[in-house]
């Protein structure tokens, strides 16, 4: 349990660094779940975790290392169905996320030890599949880490344990650890050619050869093992009927998957037919009868079993089959394929006689000998040596201290003889000639040699109790056995029951001899310990030691404890990695700052990988704030929490310091996250890193997770946030606003205080000058400002701009509000920060169309500037906003402006009664207008409106000229004919078409005729149509339109010649005087025409052409022109009245006296300069 309780209690070392809407909603629930454990009963719990397990390991499978711990920690609930849940859970997280094996396999082992026999039933039945899977992850590993190395020897554990469990009490258990078994067998071996194939089989064939942490070799003869364990109790006599059948069951399961144990099953299977346990009853029997039967027919259906057909087949008579039911049973297969395995059937029974007569033969050959021992000198010599070596260091490393070498002589030199002995000079070296460490050596290794001549000092050892003895080679013997040596008396010993090669016992006596000499040197140490202690003298610590000074006992502490810490791979090795941990842990919780801060150093080297050890002392040090537990203190002056703190802001600066990019990301979500406590100071260096740049979107999103799984500091974080929203830095502002949604909206924490805060900074807008509570380094604004900005109005706005959506009801009233009263300035700020939100509200939105409906006095600008954005890239408008905007013109806002925006949503009768009043507007919103009405640009293509552009034109050029300025209709119909794409040829003749039909004729309309001439000239014949038809409507009564009328004649010369001479003769003496220019090319043209028949030009006509004459009909003292409001509303024919002609004038209309109008004659083209001319006066 100690790598579970090092872990995280909310989230892993490999949280995630984004998290979206569906995972913090997931893991919102999860908590919810894993708070309500403390306090639910034993069946709510159950549901919780099911419900647990559905999320994390279903739908959000990433949060599945984030709420480990807290579902493990309910393994030591008293309630047996809240842990066989726990088991069910870890069974299925090691199928789903099997690289949290090492971090839940030691709860399974646990769980196997409980209590209760329904749990421990629960946990082997999990305990296959976690096996199978742990398997399959461990030997895919290329590097065995530390942690997969403690997983696979807790697997071994519990594989050991579950096989100790065959023989236990209880026969559900004795059952499941069969199945356990047969499912270690099946993965522990290889598979054949005729074994059953399923999906998601794993053997041995399947673990890499270069695995590490697992032998292919050891695995198998575990199988091997297990298998003949599974035998051994299958033909047990007091096992029960459940086990038998269950034992009968797996062992077929095992010879459909690895047929290599089929003839060992077979012949349990026999044995077991004629041998029945006694202790079964007449129904077990039958039970156990019916079932060995039916197990006996499976076997006998697979390929595998072809070798021991006839063993089955008999076995299966005896039960009661038929033979006729046995040879349906038989696997059908060609006579080639059984050729090959009574092929193979032959040679293995062959090779299994040559086997047993060549240990026939073997066994005869090795004829018992007696041996003889003798002492063997090259070991003797070897234990020599290594004892002299052991008594050499041992003291050299005593004679380098210059106290014992003075205790040595003045506590010998009283004893030293008066002659020096022989050997002494032999190997004397003066002094001079050595240096001190070679002097040292030597004076060592002349007195280790006498120690070990005398088996004294640690060297001792190294000898073995009885001397060392050795089997006599064959040559002694003969030598020995020579009648003129005397023999020696040999060292007899028993001979094996067993026939043995000369090598089997040569290797067995090797291992016996490595054995007993162990044993004796262990002996032989105890020895000497005893001999020390006889000879050792009582001591008194405090005559023979004195005490050490301060930095000398400090320098002993601080190495002790970096060796302790430097032992950190050796404890691993040796399985105490826990403790080594909780000993540094306590060390570091209680001992001097001199010691922790050299800790603290050790863990900052690689933080990483000692992050565990990090969170351990972390907790520790809580545990000793609360007083959960109890060590001595050293006496310090400082606050309770000072150690604490002091360790978690270190360890925060540390990792910001030491990590690079990636780990320190993952390692600081870790502290945060997993700390218990966080302290003022640790908030204050979170709320700086989120000033960093690289760092600054994790940090916020870290702020973000803090507020949610930390409840009790959730003021505290909503806080940085907000302060955040209204910085100065875009970036920083941007992805704060984005997390304060999700809090709002999502988790909602706190939403008064955000509401509170919003509208607070919302009111400064009221101001006339920027408050000073919005300049604060706090803000990214250190320095005050005179005036309001832009950009600073914006922050103030955009809070509660970016919560509206999720509370209109609230935060539009009160923009509302803002909007009465601040500046005009200010209200164009709020005017063009509008459109984000209120396309998240929707035009659906009840609170905006009731604004749009009501508009309050002084919202008028707000309101259209709303129904701008609502109707904005809107293919269909909403019914319900046309209705509201339309009855809010009518009622309340004359401004007509307000219907812009629904322009396509307005009749046809509509638009032409509100276009007088567009087209008095400033020019861009005409522009604009236009643009919606025409359907020009992207924004207003997919507009589809009541008003086509013929329709437009027709309708600007009937406006009522008292109504709206001339001027303004002159500049709207400019506008129209500008969009040479709209306004083309056909839709210029249908609309000159329609003007043409309109009495009193249109005052712009021979404007209009011109530019449209202008624009296309090939409307030149469809033009001088549209003349012969004002001829016959006495276009001369209007003043303004003649003018055009003339122009248009000029323009059109010489082709508009023949229309000349249609006037009557007065109308053609004032057009003549008007424009003097046409009379030398009429006179010209009539001419030409006067003696053709039919031309009707008279004299009286040429002399008005010519000028000869004077005299004109006057029809009214106005010269001719009557105002257009007298001109009776009449055709000549009812029938004109929509006609569209596309043939020269000259040939379809009808004219009052054929006789005075010539034939149509062919005229050159038109001169282009001509065409160019002026617009009449007026008109431009």
């Amino acid at each position: 349990m100690d790598s579970i309780i090092g872990r995280s209690q909310f989230v892993s070392e490999t949280a995630n660094l984004f998290t979206d809407e569906k995972t913090a909603t997931a893991r919102a629930k999860v908590v919810e779940w894993c708070n309500e454990f403390a306090t639910a009963n034993a069946t709510l719990k159950c549901e919780l975790l099911v419900k647990v397990q559905e999320i994390v390991l279903g739908s959000c499978t990433e949060l599945a290392e984030e709420f480990l711990e807290p579902v493990l920690s309910l393994a030591h609930d008293q309630n047996q169905e809240v842990r066989k849940q726990v088991a069910s859970f870890v069974e299925q997280i090691c199928k789903v996320k099997v690289e949290l094996l090492p971090y839940v396999i030691n709860v399974i082992s646990m769980l196997l030890r409980d209590s209760s026999a329904q749990v421990i039933k629960r946990v082997i039945q999990a305990c296959g599949s976690i096996y199978k899977n742990g398997l399959q992850y461990l030997s895919s590993l290329t590097d065995a880490t530390d942690s997969a190395e403690q997983a696979w020897s807790v697997l071994s554990l519990i594989k050991a344990q579950i096989l100790d469990m065959i023989d236990n009490e209880n026969d559900g258990i004795r059952t499941n650890a069969i199945k356990f078994l047969e499912c270690i067998i099946i993965l522990q071996s290889y598979a054949e050619e005729d074994s059953m194939k399923r999906e998601g089989d794993f053997s041995l064939a399947d673990i890499p050869e270069n695995c590490k942490l697992i032998r292919r070799q050891k695995l198998q003869d575990e199988g091997t093992n297990i298998f003949d364990i599974m035998l051994q109790f299958h033909g047990t006599t007091h096992i029960s009927s459940v086990n038998l059948i269950a034992c009968t069951s797996s062992l077929c399961t095992v010879c459909k998957m690895r047929p290599v144990f089929m003839a060992r099953v077979v012949e349990a299977f026999r044995q077991l037919n004629n041998n029945l346990p006694p202790t079964l009853t007449d129904s077990q029997v039958s039970s156990v009868r019916k079932s060995l039967r039916m197990q006996l027919q499976t076997l006998l259906k697979l390929r595998g079993s072809f070798e021991f057909a006839g063993t089955i087949r008999n076995i299966l008579m005896d039960l009661g089959a038929s033979a006729n039911e046995i040879q349906k049973l038989l696997p059908k297969m060609d006579k080639q394929e059984m050729a090959r395995r009574q092929k193979r059937i032959l040679e293995n029974a062959a090779q299994s006689l040559a086997k047993k007569a060549r240990l026939v033969e073997q066994q005869q050959s090795e004829q018992p000998q007696p041996r003889e021992m003798e002492l063997d000198e090259d070991e003797m010599e070897r234990q020599r040596q290594k004892s002299s070596r052991v008594n050499e260091k041992f003291l050299t490393e005593h004679l380098r201290i210059t106290d014992t070498v003075v205790s040595l002589v003045v506590e010998f030199l009283p004893t030293l003889p008066d002659e020096a002995p022989e050997k002494f000079l032999a190997e004397y070296t003066p002094i001079k000639q050595l240096s001190l460490p070679q002097q040292v050596s030597n004076i060592a290794r002349q007195f280790g040699q006498q120690l070990t001549e005398l088996r004294l000092g640690p060297g001792s050892a190294a000898f073995s109790k009885d001397p060392p003895m050795r089997p006599k080679s064959q040559t002694q013997i003969e030598a020995s056995n020579t009648p003129t040596e005397p023999a020696p008396v040999a060292m007899e010993v028993d001979n094996t029951p067993e026939k043995l090669s000369e090598q089997e016992l040569q290797r067995k006596e090797e291992a016996t001899k490595k054995l007993r000499e162990t044993m004796e040197r262990s002996k032989g140490e105890q020895t000497v310990i005893e001999r020390m202690k006889e000879r050792a003298k009582t001591l008194k610590l405090q005559e023979i030691t004195k005490p050490l000074a301060r930095n000398v006992k400090e320098k002993f502490l601080l190495e002790a404890i970096m060796r302790i810490l430097n032992s950190e791979r050796q404890c691993i090795m040796g399985g105490v990695a826990a403790k080594r941990r909780k000993l540094v842990t306590v060390i570091a919780a209680t001992f001097p700052d001199n010691v922790r801060y050299g800790i603290m150093e050790f863990i900052l080297e690689d933080v990483k990988q000692r992050i565990d050890l990090a969170f351990s002392w972390l907790f520790e040090e809580y545990s000793l704030l609360q007083g959960f537990t109890r060590h001595t203190y050293v006496k310090t002056e400082n606050r309770p929490d000072h150690a604490y703190n002091e360790l978690l802001n270190k360890l925060i600066s540390g990792i910001g310091q030491r990590s690079d990019y990636k780990d320190k990301i993952i390692l600081l979500r870790r502290v945060y996250l997993e700390a218990p406590i966080l302290p003022e100071e640790a908030i204050v260096q979170l709320v700086q890193l989120c000033l960093v740049d690289e760092f600054m979107p994790h940090g916020l999103e870290l702020v973000k997770d803090l507020a949610v799984l930390r409840p009790p500091r959730k003021t505290r974080f909503v806080r940085v946030l907000l302060n955040y929203a209204v910085h100065e830095r875009a970036d920083l502002r941007e992805r704060a606003l984005a997390h304060l949604v999700t809090i709002y909206h999502v988790h909602k924490i706190v939403p008064a205080r955000i509401d509170e805060f919003s509208i607070e900074w919302l009111e400064f807008l009221n101001a006339e000058t920027p408050p000073k509570n919005i300049f604060s380094s706090d803000y990214g604004r250190p320095t005050p400002e005179a005036a309001w900005k832009e950009d600073t109005a914006k922050v103030c706005l955009l809070l509660a701009l970016t919560l509206l959506p999720y509370k209109p009801e609230l935060y539009l009233e009160k923009i509302c509000e803002v909007f009465l009263e601040t500046s005009a300035e200010l209200k164009r700020t709020i005017l063009r920060s509008l459109d984000v939100p209120i396309k998240k509200l929707g035009v659906e939105c009840p609170v905006l169309l009731k604004l749009v409906e009501n508009c309050p006095k002084g919202l008028e600008t707000l309101v259209i500037r709303i129904i701008y954005i609502l109707t904005e890239r809107v293919p269909t408008l909403h019914p319900d906003l046309v209705r509201r905007v339309r009855e809010l013109y009518q009622n309340k806002v004359k401004d007509v402006r307000v219907l812009i925006p629904i322009l396509s949503g307005l009749s046809r009768s509509e638009l032409i009664a509100v276009l007088p009043k567009l087209i008095k507007l400033n020019q861009a919103v005409v522009k604009e207008v236009f643009n919606r009405l025409l359907g020009i640009g992207a924004e207003f293509a997919h507009q589809q409106m009541a008003l086509s552009p013929t329709d437009l034109l027709v309708a600007l050029h009937t406006i009522d000229t008292n109504v709206c300025d001339l001027k303004a209709i002159v500049k709207a119909t400019s506008l129209c004919l500008a969009e040479r794409e709209v306004y083309t040829q056909e839709i210029l003749m249908a609309v000159l078409q329609q003007l043409v039909e309109i009495m009193p004729i249109p005052t712009l309309m021979m404007r209009t005729t011109i530019q449209s001439l202008t624009l296309c000239p090939r409307l030149s014949n469809f033009v001088l149509n549209l003349l012969q038809r004002l001829i016959m409507k006495q276009v001369w009564r209007q003043k303004v339109i003649w003018e055009g009328f003339l122009k248009t004649v000029q323009r059109l010369k010489p082709q508009s010649l023949p229309v000349m001479l249609q006037l009557p003769p007065p109308q053609l003496a004032d057009a003549l005087q008007q424009c003097p220019d046409l009379r030398p090319q009429l006179l010209e043209y009539a001419e030409s025409i006067q003696d053709e028949p039919m031309s009707g030009i008279t004299q009286q006509v040429l002399d008005i052409i010519s000028g000869k004459s004077v005299d004109v009909f006057v029809t009214d003292e106005s010269g001719g022109y009557i105002n257009p409001d007298n001109i009776k509303k009449e055709l000549l024919d009812p029938s004109d009245i929509g006609v569209i002609s596309t043939v020269p004038v000259l040939t379809s209309l009808p004219v009052l006296n054929p006789m005075l109008i010539p034939a149509p004659q062919p005229v050159p083209a038109p001169v282009q300069s001509d065409l160019n001319q002026p617009l009449p006066p007026g008109e431009d």
